[in-house]
């Protein structure tokens, strides 16, 4: 399976967030495949002065060294080859705003002047107060190796097109000429890198951690390799699986490999924390094997499903990394389970072990058996005020997780000092925007663009948009096929400002697109359809959290269905689309996730333990760590996105893993003697150890994650770390006194 990994894919995109057949996901690409990419790179230039002749041809070398190298480019659009339209009563013309550089100040100024009072570039290649230009680059629409142009550009072909696009970058950047990349594309492969060096990095990191708590647990070789050899199999069996199934890895996949590596490794914490302790009082392998699978083989095995179980709930998800993860993930949680039964005994019976001589004194107790057996002494006497401790801070607690606040921002996910975020909110804030909102109007009618009620729609549409604020923020311009028709009117009558407008005659709109395109005009084909039935608006909003996008969009919905008249139709679609379906489907991912986690776990815990009651009770230590990780979040501020759901799932299967251990040793221990309170004692005195330890293994993999150079990934670690030791408190604390309650301290 390990020999798949190099046909291993990535997709950080927003749209590979949704499963094929999603509606969302399937009318964007519908409108990919008719008006091409949204999807965009854009270098931010900000010079000491934009009209300066230096900089200007600087700017077209920059330009024309991206036009001819960049490969897989499908339009690139600057101050360079803005369209002009200029002409008379009869004629238009169309021609590149810079064909020719201004020579003198006077042709520089009028240059100045005709760009800065044109709506055409305000907000698209020039900020505002005429300070900020950018170069937008669109890749091409379809794969260069589709011959049947059916196949869009593929993610290798993408990221080609970036690669290419940072090396000129880099090449042309100075002091005098500063250069800052953005874009969705710009943001989405630098999320890929960091990706996979994350999980490379924390692969190793979490391995490291690995064998200095089992050099120190243990103190064998054979103790520190085996285990590590165990763990990595099944990682790397998942890993290939995950290729061989065509699963990419995506934002979510960070946290996997630190994740299997830590849970696999407790199932060898348990088997070998037997095998040792009865290795050493009696000095026969095989049959400390043998003792090792039947004391704790039955725990491991239920504490891998109820793992699995957790991580199950996901597969639902609407947000397709989220039930990917879910489902490789529990793979490999079984797969380390099969490793840990099957292959680690056998490689403890062919590896040669040194004899350390057996122990005859069986009474004697090291300080960290003196702890365990206090704090469950602790617990067991003072069983009522313990549960009193606990319910208050589950009440605390949950009051602080029902106010978290639902989130969806890739840019979030990256931290504040890397340079794409500065370059990304610099642009965005210059230039008002580099997120696109598409909205498709739709007449279903051959020509029905030429009709002056349906362009009148159109800007209507625009001004909609244009007066629409974003957390507080104003969009930038609203593109559209009206822009270009104004333009031509204007032209057309001497450039009266009177005249910038639509005209009121159908003839007269066909007449001025047809003179357009015959005066060199070339960007009809991206704004309406070659049957002159749908016209694009694009939208340059800013890049801000989808929880804004989803309320502003609300508040327009009864307005653009107003517009739905007759035949003609309007769609709001694109990335603004994809990401607020997203944010639905977290809502509801988390809230199916959490019940189906819940009711399959506590079901595996009343088939475990064989009573319904003691069942239900014993989720109250695995369901309190959730609760608390949840108010943990609500202190620290950390929103719910679609990384940091799947710690309710994630978690509630990782803190029951310690439960399963403590209820199925107590219940033999009780079932031995018929004292709770010795039971308690004898069960932390055996397997403790084991909890203790894989908690700090666990704890230690997750807390690793606060070194990622993903923000996403740093909260991921900081909750479910924190999660999995509340949840070794609660077992330790909370369940011993439950079962106190329960049994009584003796039995008659």
């Amino acid at each position: 399976m390990a020999s798949q990994i190099p046909s291993l894919i990535m997709d950080t995109s927003a749209e590979g967030l949704l499963h094929k057949d999603d509606p969302a996901l399937m009318e964007y690409e519908s409108f990919r495949r008719q008006f091409g990419r949204e999807q965009m790179i854009i270098i931010g230039l900000k010079p000491a002065d934009v009209f300066d002749a230096a900089f200007l041809r600087l700017l077209k070398d920059f330009h024309e060294a991206l036009e001819e190298e960049v490969p897989h480019v499908g339009d690139i659009s600057s101050l360079v080859n803005a369209e002009y339209i200029h002409g008379d009563e009869d004629d238009v013309t169309v021609e590149e705003l810079l064909d020719r550089l201004p020579e003198t100040d006077a042709e520089m100024n009028e240059l100045r002047t005709r760009i800065l009072n044109s709506p055409l570039y305000r907000d698209t290649v020039i900020s505002e107060d005429g300070t900020f230009t950018v170069i937008v680059l669109e890749p091409a629409h379809f794969s260069a190796a589709s011959e049947n142009k059916n196949i869009l550009l593929t993610e290798k072909e993408r990221s080609e097109f970036f690669e290419s696009v940072r090396v000129i970058s880099d090449r042309f950047r100075t002091t005098d000429f500063p250069v800052y990349l953005s874009g969705d594309i710009t943001v989405e492969e630098v999320l890929k890198k960091m990706t996979m060096n994350t999980m490379l990095r924390f692969t190793v990191l979490t391995s490291l951690v690995i064998v200095i708590v089992f050099t120190i647990l243990f103190r064998r070789v054979s103790a520190v390799l085996l285990p590590v050899i165990v763990v990595n199999a099944a990682l790397l069996s998942t890993v290939g699986l995950m290729a061989v199934f065509g699963a990419p890895v995506t934002l979510n996949s960070t946290v996997l490999p630190s994740f299997l590596l830590a849970v696999g490794i407790g199932d060898s914490v348990h088997i070998l924390a037997i095998y040792y302790k009865h290795l050493k009082r009696h000095g026969d392998k095989n049959a400390a094997i043998a003792f090792s699978l039947g004391h704790s083989g039955l725990a491991v095995v239920m504490t891998s499903i109820t793992t699995a179980g957790g991580l199950m709930s996901f597969v639902n998800s609407g947000i397709a990394p989220v039930a990917s993860l879910g489902i490789f993930a529990a793979v490999g949680v079984l797969l380390a389970l099969i490793f840990s039964v099957v292959m680690l005994p056998a490689m403890l019976a062919v590896t040669p072990v040194r004899n350390r001589g057996v122990s005859t004194d069986h009474t004697a107790q090291s300080g960290l058996d003196r702890f365990l057996a206090g704090v469950g002494d602790v617990a067991t006497a003072h069983p009522w005020k313990i549960v009193f401790i606990s319910c208050i801070i589950f009440i605390a607690s949950l009051v602080l997780a029902l106010q978290l606040k639902f989130s969806h921002n890739s840019l979030n996910y990256i931290r504040e000092d890397v340079p794409i975020r500065i370059d990304t909110e610099l642009i965005d804030k210059e230039m008002k925007g580099t997120f696109n909102i598409e909205v498709v109007l739709h007449t279903h009618r051959e020509h029905g663009l030429y009709e002056p009620d349906v362009m009148k729609k159109i800007e209507h549409i625009q001004r909609m948009f244009q007066e629409m604020v974003v957390s507080d923020r104003s969009v930038g311009r609203a593109m559209a096929v009206t822009d270009i028709v104004k333009e031509i009117n204007s032209a057309l009558n001497n450039e009266k400002p009177s005249e910038y407008r639509v005209p009121d005659s159908r003839e007269l709109i066909a007449q001025e697109l047809l003179l357009y395109e015959i005066g060199g005009g070339e960007n009809l084909d991206e704004l309406i359809d070659r049957d002159y039935m749908k016209s694009r608006i694009t939208v340059r909003g800013p890049w801000v959290d989808a929880v804004a996008y989803d309320k502003a969009l609300v508040s327009l919905d009864a307005e653009l269905k107003s517009l739905n008249e007759g035949e003609t139709t309007v769609s709001v679609t694109g990335l603004v689309s994809i990401i607020v379906r997203t944010l639905s489907a977290i809502i509801r991912s988390m809230g199916e996730s959490y019940l189906i986690a819940g009711i399959v776990i506590t079901c595996m815990m009343i088939f475990l333990i064989g009573n319904i009651r003691m069942g239900l009770c014993s989720m109250a230590p695995n369901f309190l760590p959730i609760v608390l990780g949840l108010g943990l979040m609500k202190i620290i501020y950390i929103p719910l996105d679609y990384s940091t759901i799947m710690i309710g799932g994630i978690a509630i299967g990782l803190a029951v893993d310690d439960t399963v251990h403590f209820m199925h040793n107590f219940r033999r221990y009780y079932h031995r003697c018929g004292d709770a309170r010795e039971a308690v004692r004898q069960t932390l005195l055996t397997t403790g150890r084991a909890m203790l330890f894989t908690t700090i293994i666990l704890a230690c993999g997750f807390f690793i994650l606060l070194l990622a150079e993903l923000k996403s990934t740093n909260n991921f670690g900081i909750i479910t770390g924190f999660t999995i030791i509340m949840a070794l408190l609660a077992d330790f604390l909370l369940a011993p006194a439950i079962m106190v309650l329960l049994t009584g301290k003796k039995r008659t």
